[in-house]
């Protein structure tokens, strides 16, 4: 039986808001609100499929042998709806669900801070649960609270976490070495971008980590800040990005691109529209993105209009390869539905979705755990943003 979403062994999860949210719930999302196609209601009514549907939801909610709860029954319908279409980025989301969405791409969370790919940890929140307790990136979770985790879906293992957020125990194997680490979740509020300059040199990193509504702003101020600090070279890191707001990831590309230059292509089923470049703001300078497996969605929009409509270098491995566009519509009682309403293409008209953005030099980062010790990510070898510098040196 197909499961709405990814399992845990096929996708990026983020355990940060006592759930754990995937590139499934983020992905790439333009908010809007109802509408009918220029239909109003009383079409609506008259359309035979929707009599019918009616008409049977008076006769269950009349004439069942017990009450019904309509709320519950027309959710179960609207979710129905969402199922058959068969196609896992539509989905119906309660309203806990809907509100994780919000937060995350709000940059507020609750939970202790890791980021996980298959079971592996690949980023550890600095000063979050998770890094206070001693886990590490390359530590493999194999259990939430006692309960093994390798074969759930993500909103069970997000259950396991609901359960107790006071005391959460996380079960993990380092070198073959099983350990356990308890902590509490907590209220976490992540700026989508970091930003320094490498030592040394004129290279200025810049790594975005979701595409939030204030990314955009965010991100135009730390390039100010590092061209200030004598900046000429850039990476951007977009490694774990699972995307977030359409127009996040066009006018963060606008800052770079030259005007009219090709960001993206919306296609759907009446037409293809080309999205360009319509500001004066660029950039001339060196350029090296580093993405992975879980660069996905926006974060894949950005890459592809980087690489092929300014010219920047791609270093990691393939890229997630969601190709498609969401809209959402919110429901009663903060509920939500998420449906696909585009394809989008690179500049050369490739779509991505399922195949993803091969980078120019494929690197994989790796770990090593074979002594005791005590810091921060010993260990573990970034590997791409060496070869990123090295690019650029």
């Amino acid at each position: 039986m197909n499961r709405k979403g990814y399992r845990l062994s096929h996708v990026i999860i983020i355990i940060i808001l006592t759930a754990i949210i995937s590139a499934v719930t983020t992905g790439v999302i333009v908010t809007s609100s109802f509408s009918a196609n220029g239909k109003s209601y009383s079409d609506l009514v008259l359309d035979e499929n929707v009599q019918e549907f009616l008409e049977v939801y008076a006769k269950l909610t009349d004439d069942y042998y017990r009450d019904v709860d309509k709320k519950e029954m027309i959710s179960s319908a609207i979710n129905a709806m969402t199922d058959y279409l068969d196609e896992i980025y539509t989905t119906y989301l309660n309203s806990d669900n809907a509100n994780i969405l919000m937060d995350e791409l709000n940059g507020k969370h609750k939970g202790i801070g890791v980021t996980i790919r298959g079971y592996e940890i690949i980023d550890v929140m600095e000063d979050s649960p998770a890094f206070r307790s001693g886990i590490k990136i390359g530590d493999r979770i194999v259990a939430i609270n006692g309960t093994n985790v390798e074969t759930l879906a993500g909103a069970e293992i997000s259950n396991l976490i609901k359960q107790n957020e006071d005391s959460i125990t996380v079960t993990v194997i380092r070198n073959e070495e099983t350990l356990e680490f308890t902590m509490k979740a907590e209220e976490i509020q992540v700026s989508p971008v970091e930003y320094h300059m490498i030592e040394n040199t004129s290279i200025g990193y810049l790594k975005m980590s979701i595409f939030s509504n204030n990314l955009f702003v965010d991100t135009s101020k730390a390039l100010e800040k590092l061209k200030e600090e004598g900046m000429n070279k850039l990476i951007i890191d977009l490694r774990n990005n699972t995307g977030g707001y359409l127009e996040q990831a066009k006018n963060v590309a606008s800052l770079f691109l030259e005007k009219d230059k090709t960001i993206y292509y919306l296609e759907n089923k009446d037409d293809l529209e080309e999205i360009k470049d319509t500001t004066d703001d660029s950039y001339n300078m060196p350029i090296v993105v580093l993405v992975n497996g879980s660069t996905a969605s926006a974060a894949e929009i950005l890459s592809g209009a980087l690489k092929y409509s300014y010219g920047a270098i791609l270093v990691g491995s393939t890229t997630y390869g969601k190709g498609k566009v969401q809209h959402t519509m919110s429901l009663s009682d903060n509920d939500m539905i998420k449906y696909t309403s585009s394809k989008w293409l690179m500049p050369n008209k490739v779509c991505i979705d399922g195949v993803g953005i091969s980078p120019d030099y494929i690197i994989d980062n790796s770990y090593n755990y074979d002594t005791d010790n005590s810091s921060e990510n010993e260990g573990f070898t970034d590997n791409g943003l060496n070869k990123a510098i090295e690019l650029l040196s």
